[in-house]
């Protein structure tokens, strides 16, 4: 299949690559680095990225689902100033190091001089072809004049079907696409016409030792057969050396087409990495060394375990760290992914929570490159979600305003994850606490409810709920509250989604202030009647509720009549099918037909039926008449705290690393989102 890499740091803005599925994108990259020593470029440090993933070395276009004429782009790891050095040129900047490291660029030139070597032999193998054109006209002088037939046969398949090879081109020419098979052919065939040569010259040395001249044949005629013989056998002896030196280079050239370009890239960049002296290039105040070295441990890191532990036990975390700190943005950015990756093992976790490298990633939070931030909050994840024991050494040194920072300044995927993060924290009551007694979670909480996406809101809504029922004076203080709820309509149609929000809309529907600005809001009708829509027995229930509690206070009741929002439970009682939620939809329908909000004060069903802490303070009326009302089983969604936390856990962690198992079990696809 073909591949486009496309890079914006050349005047050839896109390469064409002739790549297998199967293949790895270190053999992608050692093609490209090909491509880049023919312009005299191949110091030129990158990357590989596909629909904003970075591409790891171990792994094949395949894993990375990347498909016949797909675009790759080719972005640069140093500065832009620093990114078109030539190898020429680096060498007499003063920086240090050149740009590839030393290894990589001596493996590149083993490869240019093989294929070279390879161009020239099948150059010379060519020429030595045409000699057979030669052979082919002086065979009919001798006298088996018919065995221009297989020698003819042979010389014009060779010339025709022969391939040319450039290193910068490859192979072209009728056999281009099989080269090897037509050397196999060809070697065959040279085998072939060595037999016959040696029979023929066998036959005519023997016609020789005993050759006599017949008693009517003419001096002439006898002398002239008796040369004729002697050429023959010269002939044949002389095509024989011929094909032999054919043969000979056919099957050289036939072992050389076996090597591939990435052959020896491709094992040094996967395989054979010498993590002692990587970690010893970036212990060195030089920014290219330090660099690459980052680009390295982030690479190695993907191989497997035993990788990841072998740079644990060269002293990596420490060097990681001190690099996630560097002033260079590349060095940054590859050494946290390098961190990331080590993180998917929780023994290393524990050794990194130890040395403090947690405060470095809440650091990192607040950089101004996405790519750091995901990186970042990808580790905390890890950490947060296998052990409840580094929970607090997230949210320690005010790690919980970190996370809310980065929640305001990062992509849409990174966001998923800082949800997912708060999440998982929320499930510790000390650190639930902590979260309910500051404003700031709370309102990266209610900013990563307007995300469109889906599972990104369904982590928030979740949170925010155990929030609340920790402290809801902390929900309901939020000023953009109840139009972040209203709004999740447009952003999503899912279900699920519109029950979390309503849940939480309950705390706002029983607190009389609150209630009031929900009331002022124009699109209060159209949530409602849309989580009506639904057909979900629960939502329903739970927009009969919130509508319910409009009713407790007059002002609020005649406000609600006035919006009409009466509509809302006429749609229920004619719509649902469950019992409960048609008795409350028409207890709610009467009251707004009488008129008379002095003489009822509805109050909400019973408060374990949604979990509500407010509603608990609130005594229920004998003379209510609601009151005969209750919700069954499948109504009560919360209950208490403890039932609360138990089936939010069930999916929380899921939740949390949605996507991350992919194709090679690496964290890398985490990015495949």
């Amino acid at each position: 299949m073909l591949v486009y890499i496309e890079s914006k740091d050349f005047q050839i803005n896109t390469f064409v690559l002739k790549c297998g599925t199967g293949e790895t994108l270190a053999r992608v990259k050692a093609k490209i680095l090909h491509v880049l020593y023919g312009m005299a470029r191949d110091d030129h440090q990158f990357r590989l990225r596909y629909k904003g993933q970075f591409l790891r070395d171990a792994y094949t276009l395949e894993d990375y689902k990347i498909i016949d004429k797909s675009i790759v782009k080719m972005i640069p790891m140093a500065k832009k100033g620093e990114s078109l050095k030539s190898i020429r040129a680096s060498k007499e900047a003063n920086l240090g190091s050149t740009g590839q490291l030393s290894e990589v660029k001596l493996a590149l030139f083993e490869e240019v001089a093989t294929l070279r070597w390879r161009e020239k032999m099948l150059a010379d193998f060519k020429g030595l072809l045409f000699i057979g054109t030669l052979f082919t006209l002086f065979s009919f002088f001798t006298i088996f004049w018919y065995a221009i037939a297989w020698i003819l046969v042979t010389t014009i398949y060779a010339i025709w079907k022969c391939p040319t090879y450039t290193h910068k081109c490859g192979f072209v020419g009728a056999s281009s696409l099989w080269p090897r098979r037509f050397m196999l052919l060809m070697g065959i065939l040279a085998i072939l016409n060595v037999g016959a040569s040696i029979a023929l010259a066998v036959i005519s040395l023997n016609d020789i030792t005993s050759f006599e001249c017949g008693s009517k044949e003419a001096a002439f005629d006898c002398d002239q057969r008796k040369v004729k013989t002697i050429y023959s056998v010269i002939f044949f002896a002389l095509h024989i050396l011929y094909l032999l030196m054919v043969s000979m280079t056919n099957w050289i050239l036939f072992r050389n087409f076996k090597f591939q370009i990435g052959d020896i890239l491709e094992e040094l960049m996967v395989i054979s990495r010498d993590v002692e002296k990587v970690i010893q290039a970036a212990k060195s105040g030089r920014i290219k060394e330090q660099r690459n070295a980052a680009f390295e441990l982030a690479t190695l890191a993907t191989t497997g375990d035993d990788s990841k532990f072998r740079i644990v036990a060269e002293g990596g975390l420490d060097v990681l760290i001190l690099l996630c700190l560097s002033t260079d943005e590349s060095i940054q950015e590859y050494a946290t992914e390098a961190v990331a990756e080590l993180l998917t093992i929780p023994a290393i976790q524990d050794q990194f929570v130890e040395m403090g490298g947690v405060s470095t990633l809440s650091t990192l939070l607040h950089s101004t490159n996405k790519r750091i931030i995901q990186e970042a909050v990808t580790a905390i994840s890890y950490i947060v979600s296998d052990s409840e024991d580094n929970k607090h050494s997230v949210v320690a040194d005010r790690g919980l305003e970190d996370l809310s920072h980065a929640a305001f300044n990062s992509s849409i995927l990174t966001q998923r994850y800082i949800a997912g993060i708060y999440l998982e924290l929320v499930f510790n009551a000390d650190i639930r606490s902590q979260i309910a007694s500051l404003n700031s979670p709370t309102k990266a909480l209610l900013h990563l409810c307007s995300n469109k996406d889906n599972e990104t809101m369904r982590l928030a809504l979740q949170t925010l709920e155990l929030v609340a029922i920790e402290s809801s004076d902390v929900i309901l203080n939020q000023e953009n509250l109840v139009f972040d709820l209203l709004n999740i309509p447009t952003n999503t149609l899912d279900a699920s989604i519109y029950l979390l929000a309503g849940k939480i809309l309950l705390y706002v529907a029983e607190d009389t202030v609150s209630c009031g600005k929900m009331l002022n809001t124009d699109s209060l009708k159209d949530t409602l009647m849309q989580f009506a829509k639904t057909d979900d027995p629960i939502l329903q229930k739970v927009v009969a509720k919130v509508i319910l509690c409009t009713l407790d206070d007059r002002d609020l009741a005649i406000k609600a009549q006035d919006m009409k929002l009466q509509d809302v439970l006429v749609y229920i009682r004619n719509n649902s099918n469950d019992r409960d939620a048609w008795n409350m939809a028409d207890q709610g329908i009467t009251l707004f037909n009488n008129n008379d909000f002095r003489k009822y004060q509805p109050m909400p069903p019973p408060s374990d039926s949604f979990g509500s802490t407010l509603s608990l303070r609130k005594p229920r009326p004998s003379g209510y008449p609601g009151s005969t009302f209750s919700l069954n089983k499948d109504a009560k969604m919360m209950g208490s705290q403890s039932t609360m936390l138990e089936k939010v856990r069930m999916g929380s962690r899921l939740s949390l690393r949605s996507g991350n198992q992919s194709n090679v079990g690496s964290r890398a696809s985490l990015q495949s989102n």
